[in-house]
Protein backbone atom coordinates (compact mmCIF):
# COMPACT_ATOMS: atom_id res chain seq x y z
CA UNK A 1 0.00 0.00 0.00
CA UNK A 2 1.63 3.42 -1.06
CA UNK A 3 2.18 5.75 1.76
CA UNK A 4 0.81 8.74 1.92
CA UNK A 5 2.87 12.08 2.05
CA UNK A 6 2.71 14.60 4.79
CA UNK A 7 0.58 17.80 3.80
CA UNK A 8 2.30 20.99 3.66
CA UNK A 9 0.08 24.22 3.21
CA UNK A 10 1.61 27.75 1.51
CA UNK A 11 -0.49 31.10 2.07
CA UNK A 12 0.23 34.20 0.00
CA UNK A 13 -1.29 36.99 -1.61
CA UNK A 14 1.36 36.86 -4.91
CA UNK A 15 0.11 34.11 -7.13
CA UNK A 16 3.13 33.69 -9.23
CA UNK A 17 5.09 33.06 -5.57
CA UNK A 18 2.67 30.21 -4.69
CA UNK A 19 2.89 29.15 -8.15
CA UNK A 20 6.53 29.00 -7.57
CA UNK A 21 6.17 27.10 -4.33
CA UNK A 22 3.62 24.19 -6.32
CA UNK A 23 6.48 23.86 -9.30
CA UNK A 24 9.65 23.88 -6.88
CA UNK A 25 7.53 20.72 -4.79
CA UNK A 26 5.74 18.98 -7.17
CA UNK A 27 8.04 16.21 -6.91
CA UNK A 28 8.92 16.32 -3.51
CA UNK A 29 7.80 14.32 -0.60
CA UNK A 30 5.37 16.37 1.02
CA UNK A 31 1.41 17.39 -0.79
CA UNK A 32 1.41 21.16 -1.11
CA UNK A 33 -1.69 22.74 -1.35
CA UNK A 34 -1.82 26.66 -1.97
CA UNK A 35 -3.89 29.73 -0.76
CA UNK A 36 -4.13 33.30 -1.65
CA UNK A 37 -7.08 33.70 1.05
CA UNK A 38 -6.33 32.93 4.54
CA UNK A 39 -10.10 32.34 5.40
CA UNK A 40 -10.39 29.54 2.21
CA UNK A 41 -7.57 27.96 4.44
CA UNK A 42 -8.60 28.21 7.83
CA UNK A 43 -12.11 26.23 6.05
CA UNK A 44 -9.73 23.81 4.63
CA UNK A 45 -7.89 22.94 7.64
CA UNK A 46 -10.80 22.21 9.61
CA UNK A 47 -11.15 18.66 7.79
CA UNK A 48 -7.13 18.09 7.40
CA UNK A 49 -4.38 16.59 8.91
CA UNK A 50 -1.80 19.22 8.05
CA UNK A 51 1.83 18.88 9.03
CA UNK A 52 3.03 22.62 8.04
CA UNK A 53 1.92 25.64 7.34
CA UNK A 54 4.10 28.40 5.71
CA UNK A 55 2.39 32.11 5.22
CA UNK A 56 3.68 35.45 4.64
CA UNK A 57 3.08 37.91 7.63
CA UNK A 58 1.44 41.06 4.90
CA UNK A 59 -2.06 38.75 3.95
CA UNK A 60 -4.61 40.69 2.37
CA UNK A 61 -7.82 41.19 4.89
CA UNK A 62 -5.16 39.48 8.14
CA UNK A 63 -2.14 39.49 9.62
CA UNK A 64 0.27 36.13 8.96
CA UNK A 65 0.22 36.16 12.83
CA UNK A 66 -3.18 36.19 13.08
CA UNK A 67 -3.81 33.63 10.62
CA UNK A 68 -1.60 30.94 12.41
CA UNK A 69 -2.93 32.15 15.76
CA UNK A 70 -5.94 30.80 14.57
CA UNK A 71 -4.15 27.59 12.81
CA UNK A 72 -3.16 27.07 16.59
CA UNK A 73 -6.39 26.80 17.63
CA UNK A 74 -7.22 24.16 14.60
CA UNK A 75 -4.81 21.47 14.53
CA UNK A 76 -2.24 22.47 17.98
CA UNK A 77 -0.25 19.82 16.29
CA UNK A 78 0.32 21.78 13.04
CA UNK A 79 4.06 23.36 12.76
CA UNK A 80 2.89 26.97 11.97
CA UNK A 81 6.22 28.86 9.88
CA UNK A 82 6.09 32.90 9.13
CA UNK A 83 7.70 34.56 5.96
CA UNK A 84 7.96 37.85 7.40
CA UNK A 85 10.72 41.32 6.41
CA UNK A 86 12.54 42.56 9.01
CA UNK A 87 10.42 46.03 9.17
CA UNK A 88 7.63 43.39 11.49
CA UNK A 89 10.45 42.47 13.50
CA UNK A 90 8.17 43.68 16.66
CA UNK A 91 5.13 42.32 16.29
CA UNK A 92 6.72 38.87 14.51
CA UNK A 93 8.77 38.44 17.91
CA UNK A 94 5.73 38.44 20.58
CA UNK A 95 3.59 35.59 18.31
CA UNK A 96 7.08 34.13 18.37
CA UNK A 97 7.84 33.84 22.23
CA UNK A 98 4.13 33.34 22.88
CA UNK A 99 4.77 29.94 21.08
CA UNK A 100 2.40 30.70 18.69
CA UNK A 101 4.96 30.41 15.61
CA UNK A 102 7.46 27.23 15.10
CA UNK A 103 10.10 28.92 13.02
CA UNK A 104 10.77 32.13 10.95
CA UNK A 105 11.55 32.47 7.37
CA UNK A 106 13.50 36.07 6.17
CA UNK A 107 12.88 37.99 3.43
CA UNK A 108 14.25 37.91 0.82
CA UNK A 109 13.64 34.09 0.48
CA UNK A 110 16.80 31.43 0.52
CA UNK A 111 15.16 28.54 -0.87
CA UNK A 112 17.81 26.02 0.69
CA UNK A 113 17.07 27.30 4.11
CA UNK A 114 13.01 27.47 3.55
CA UNK A 115 13.32 23.73 2.51
CA UNK A 116 15.53 22.52 5.58
CA UNK A 117 13.21 24.37 7.75
CA UNK A 118 9.81 22.80 5.99
CA UNK A 119 11.87 19.47 6.58
CA UNK A 120 12.72 20.10 10.23
CA UNK A 121 8.78 21.08 11.12
CA UNK A 122 7.32 18.02 9.22
CA UNK A 123 10.13 15.98 10.99
CA UNK A 124 9.18 17.32 14.32
CA UNK A 125 5.69 17.23 13.42
CA UNK A 126 5.69 13.26 12.92
CA UNK A 127 7.53 12.90 15.64
CA UNK A 128 5.05 14.73 18.19
CA UNK A 129 2.08 12.75 16.82
CA UNK A 130 3.94 9.25 16.52
CA UNK A 131 4.63 10.43 20.58
CA UNK A 132 1.07 10.97 21.73
CA UNK A 133 -0.06 7.48 19.70
CA UNK A 134 2.54 5.30 21.28
CA UNK A 135 0.98 7.03 25.04
CA UNK A 136 -2.28 6.19 23.58
CA UNK A 137 -1.52 2.91 22.71
CA UNK A 138 0.58 2.31 26.88
CA UNK A 139 -2.91 3.86 28.39
CA UNK A 140 -4.89 1.40 26.30
CA UNK A 141 -2.31 -1.58 27.31
CA UNK A 142 -2.32 -0.50 30.90
CA UNK A 143 -6.15 -0.36 31.03
CA UNK A 144 -6.27 -4.01 29.49
CA UNK A 145 -3.50 -5.48 31.77
CA UNK A 146 -5.65 -4.07 34.79
CA UNK A 147 -8.43 -5.92 33.16
CA UNK A 148 -6.95 -8.80 33.47
CA UNK A 149 -5.12 -8.69 37.00
CA UNK A 150 -8.83 -7.95 38.38
CA UNK A 151 -9.93 -10.91 36.77
CA UNK A 152 -7.10 -12.85 38.06
CA UNK A 153 -7.46 -11.51 41.48
CA UNK A 154 -10.87 -12.69 41.99
CA UNK A 155 -10.29 -15.77 40.63
CA UNK A 156 -7.80 -16.43 43.30
CA UNK A 157 -9.71 -15.17 45.63
CA UNK A 158 -12.69 -17.33 44.82
CA UNK A 159 -9.74 -20.55 44.87
CA UNK A 160 -8.71 -19.61 48.45
CA UNK A 161 -12.07 -19.01 49.81
CA UNK A 162 -13.16 -22.95 48.30
CA UNK A 163 -10.00 -23.63 49.90
CA UNK A 164 -11.37 -22.21 53.06
CA UNK A 165 -14.62 -24.03 52.70
CA UNK A 166 -13.87 -27.74 51.85
CA UNK A 167 -12.05 -28.71 54.60
CA UNK A 168 -11.24 -32.57 53.83
CA UNK A 169 -10.22 -31.81 50.41
CA UNK A 170 -7.45 -28.94 51.30
CA UNK A 171 -4.68 -30.83 50.18
CA UNK A 172 -5.75 -31.89 47.00
CA UNK A 173 -6.80 -28.13 46.30
CA UNK A 174 -3.55 -26.82 47.19
CA UNK A 175 -1.92 -28.34 44.61
CA UNK A 176 -4.40 -27.67 42.33
CA UNK A 177 -4.37 -23.77 43.07
CA UNK A 178 -0.38 -24.28 42.65
CA UNK A 179 -0.42 -25.89 39.21
CA UNK A 180 -2.84 -22.81 38.39
CA UNK A 181 -0.51 -20.16 39.29
CA UNK A 182 2.59 -22.15 37.67
CA UNK A 183 0.22 -22.18 35.14
CA UNK A 184 -0.47 -18.49 34.93
CA UNK A 185 3.22 -17.75 35.30
CA UNK A 186 3.71 -19.68 32.33
CA UNK A 187 0.97 -17.88 30.55
CA UNK A 188 2.86 -14.66 31.52
CA UNK A 189 6.26 -15.81 29.72
CA UNK A 190 4.59 -16.73 27.02
CA UNK A 191 2.51 -13.49 26.60
CA UNK A 192 6.27 -11.48 27.00
CA UNK A 193 7.89 -13.67 24.70
CA UNK A 194 5.38 -13.43 21.67
CA UNK A 195 6.26 -9.92 21.42
CA UNK A 196 9.54 -10.17 21.40
CA UNK A 197 11.25 -12.97 19.76
CA UNK A 198 14.71 -11.54 20.85
CA UNK A 199 13.74 -12.24 24.50
CA UNK A 200 12.36 -15.97 23.81
CA UNK A 201 13.70 -17.84 27.28
CA UNK A 202 15.85 -15.23 28.37
CA UNK A 203 13.13 -14.82 31.56
CA UNK A 204 13.94 -19.02 32.49
CA UNK A 205 17.82 -18.06 31.85
CA UNK A 206 18.15 -15.47 34.17
CA UNK A 207 16.46 -17.53 36.54
CA UNK A 208 18.09 -19.93 36.27
CA UNK A 209 21.55 -18.17 36.74
CA UNK A 210 19.92 -16.85 39.58
CA UNK A 211 18.82 -20.01 41.15
CA UNK A 212 22.38 -21.22 40.78
CA UNK A 213 24.13 -17.82 41.95
CA UNK A 214 21.68 -18.08 45.11
CA UNK A 215 22.47 -22.15 45.95
CA UNK A 216 26.02 -20.69 45.40
CA UNK A 217 25.62 -18.08 48.27
CA UNK A 218 24.05 -20.39 50.41
CA UNK A 219 20.58 -19.18 50.51
CA UNK A 220 17.85 -21.19 51.92
CA UNK A 221 15.33 -23.02 49.96
CA UNK A 222 12.40 -21.00 49.93
CA UNK A 223 14.12 -17.78 49.39
CA UNK A 224 15.50 -19.53 46.21
CA UNK A 225 11.83 -20.55 45.69
CA UNK A 226 10.44 -17.41 45.12
CA UNK A 227 13.72 -16.10 43.36
CA UNK A 228 13.45 -18.49 40.67
CA UNK A 229 9.36 -17.39 40.07
CA UNK A 230 10.49 -13.77 39.97
CA UNK A 231 13.15 -14.77 37.83
CA UNK A 232 10.65 -16.77 35.03
CA UNK A 233 8.40 -13.73 34.87
CA UNK A 234 10.54 -10.39 36.20
CA UNK A 235 9.83 -9.00 32.29
CA UNK A 236 6.38 -8.92 31.97
CA UNK A 237 5.56 -5.44 32.55
CA UNK A 238 6.51 -5.69 28.70
CA UNK A 239 3.64 -6.73 27.85
CA UNK A 240 2.19 -3.36 27.34
CA UNK A 241 5.47 -2.00 25.60
CA UNK A 242 4.78 -1.53 21.93
CA UNK A 243 6.18 -4.00 19.48
CA UNK A 244 7.70 -1.63 17.42
CA UNK A 245 9.84 -0.27 20.63
CA UNK A 246 11.10 -3.42 21.74
CA UNK A 247 12.12 -5.04 18.25
CA UNK A 248 13.76 -1.49 17.21
CA UNK A 249 17.06 -2.29 15.33
CA UNK A 250 18.52 1.27 16.30
CA UNK A 251 19.08 3.36 19.72
CA UNK A 252 16.26 4.15 21.28
CA UNK A 253 15.09 7.89 21.85
CA UNK A 254 14.73 9.23 24.98
CA UNK A 255 10.58 9.04 25.18
CA UNK A 256 11.21 5.35 23.96
CA UNK A 257 13.50 4.64 26.85
CA UNK A 258 11.80 6.03 29.64
CA UNK A 259 8.62 4.32 28.14
CA UNK A 260 10.74 0.91 28.76
CA UNK A 261 12.26 1.93 32.08
CA UNK A 262 8.69 1.88 33.40
CA UNK A 263 8.00 -2.41 32.94
CA UNK A 264 9.33 -2.89 36.53
CA UNK A 265 6.96 -1.04 38.30
CA UNK A 266 4.28 -1.95 35.96
CA UNK A 267 5.41 -5.76 36.40
CA UNK A 268 4.88 -5.24 39.80
CA UNK A 269 1.42 -3.35 39.82
CA UNK A 270 0.44 -6.61 38.04
CA UNK A 271 1.78 -9.24 40.21
CA UNK A 272 0.97 -7.41 43.99
CA UNK A 273 -2.45 -8.48 44.16
CA UNK A 274 -1.48 -11.96 43.50
CA UNK A 275 -0.89 -13.94 47.33
CA UNK A 276 2.30 -15.83 46.43
CA UNK A 277 4.59 -17.13 49.48
CA UNK A 278 7.53 -14.93 48.60
CA UNK A 279 8.17 -10.82 47.79
CA UNK A 280 7.81 -11.99 44.12
CA UNK A 281 6.17 -8.48 42.96
CA UNK A 282 9.12 -6.34 44.98
CA UNK A 283 11.79 -8.57 43.92
CA UNK A 284 10.73 -7.60 40.27
CA UNK A 285 10.20 -4.40 41.45
CA UNK A 286 13.82 -3.93 42.16
CA UNK A 287 15.72 -5.64 39.83
CA UNK A 288 17.23 -2.94 37.79
CA UNK A 289 18.16 -0.84 41.21
CA UNK A 290 21.60 -0.88 41.31
CA UNK A 291 24.07 -0.54 44.34
CA UNK A 292 25.70 3.27 44.05
CA UNK A 293 21.22 4.32 43.34
CA UNK A 294 22.01 5.11 39.92
CA UNK A 295 18.74 2.45 38.87
CA UNK A 296 15.57 2.77 37.99
CA UNK A 297 12.14 2.91 38.84
CA UNK A 298 12.99 4.00 42.53
CA UNK A 299 16.95 4.95 42.29
CA UNK A 300 17.19 2.81 46.14
CA UNK A 301 20.68 1.64 47.10
CA UNK A 302 23.01 -0.79 49.09
CA UNK A 303 20.87 -2.82 51.66
CA UNK A 304 17.60 -0.91 50.55
CA UNK A 305 17.55 -3.54 47.22
CA UNK A 306 15.92 -7.02 48.06
CA UNK A 307 18.97 -9.75 48.02
CA UNK A 308 16.88 -11.49 45.23
CA UNK A 309 16.69 -8.29 43.43
CA UNK A 310 20.41 -7.79 43.50
CA UNK A 311 20.68 -11.62 42.47
CA UNK A 312 18.81 -11.01 39.59
CA UNK A 313 20.24 -7.89 38.84
CA UNK A 314 23.52 -9.55 37.76
CA UNK A 315 21.71 -12.71 36.60
CA UNK A 316 19.74 -10.43 34.28
CA UNK A 317 22.94 -8.71 33.26
CA UNK A 318 24.95 -11.40 32.07
CA UNK A 319 22.52 -13.16 30.06
CA UNK A 320 21.20 -9.82 28.36
CA UNK A 321 24.77 -9.46 27.27
CA UNK A 322 25.41 -12.84 25.94
CA UNK A 323 22.23 -12.98 24.08
CA UNK A 324 20.71 -11.46 20.50
CA UNK A 325 19.41 -8.41 20.38
CA UNK A 326 17.41 -6.19 17.34
CA UNK A 327 19.84 -4.03 17.82
CA UNK A 328 23.02 -5.94 18.23
CA UNK A 329 24.15 -9.29 17.99
CA UNK A 330 25.41 -11.44 21.08
CA UNK A 331 28.40 -10.52 22.71
CA UNK A 332 30.94 -13.10 24.62
CA UNK A 333 30.53 -14.52 27.79
CA UNK A 334 34.38 -13.07 28.87
CA UNK A 335 32.37 -9.60 27.65
CA UNK A 336 29.65 -10.40 30.32
CA UNK A 337 31.79 -11.49 33.36
CA UNK A 338 34.36 -7.86 32.60
CA UNK A 339 31.31 -6.25 33.14
CA UNK A 340 30.38 -7.08 36.55
CA UNK A 341 33.83 -7.36 37.73
CA UNK A 342 34.51 -3.80 36.76
CA UNK A 343 31.07 -2.65 38.32
CA UNK A 344 31.21 -5.14 41.42
CA UNK A 345 30.46 -2.91 44.54
CA UNK A 346 29.86 0.00 42.38
CA UNK A 347 26.21 -1.59 40.33
CA UNK A 348 26.50 -4.45 41.45
CA UNK A 349 26.20 -6.48 44.98
CA UNK A 350 30.11 -7.43 45.71
CA UNK A 351 29.32 -10.79 47.23
CA UNK A 352 26.92 -11.92 44.53
CA UNK A 353 29.18 -10.73 41.89
CA UNK A 354 31.95 -13.00 43.43
CA UNK A 355 29.62 -15.71 43.66
CA UNK A 356 28.79 -15.27 39.92
CA UNK A 357 31.98 -15.21 38.67
CA UNK A 358 33.15 -18.16 40.87
CA UNK A 359 30.08 -20.11 39.00
CA UNK A 360 31.81 -19.29 35.56
CA UNK A 361 35.48 -19.19 36.38
CA UNK A 362 35.87 -22.22 38.85
CA UNK A 363 32.72 -24.46 38.48
CA UNK A 364 31.89 -25.03 34.32
CA UNK A 365 28.40 -23.24 34.72
CA UNK A 366 27.09 -22.30 31.06
CA UNK A 367 23.86 -20.71 30.18
CA UNK A 368 21.59 -22.56 28.25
Amino acid sequence: MKKSKEKVVFVDDNINILRYFELFYRVGPYEILTFNNPIEALNLLNHKNVAAVITDQALSGMKGTTFLERVKEILPDTERILMTSYEDEKAVMAVLNRGDIYHLIRKPLDVREMNLIIRNAVMHYKLVRENKRLIQFKEKQIAEMETLNDTLKREFEAQIETLRKEGAKQKETLTKLHNMLESTISAMQLTVESKDPYTAGHQMRVANLAHAIATEMGLSVDQIDGLSMAGAIHDIGKVYEPEEILNKPGHLTDTEFDMIKTHPKVGYDLLKQIEFSWPVASIVLQHHERMDGSGYPSGISGDDILLESRIMAVADVVEAMVSRRSYREALSIDNALEEIERNKGVLYDTHVTDACLRLFNEKGFRLN
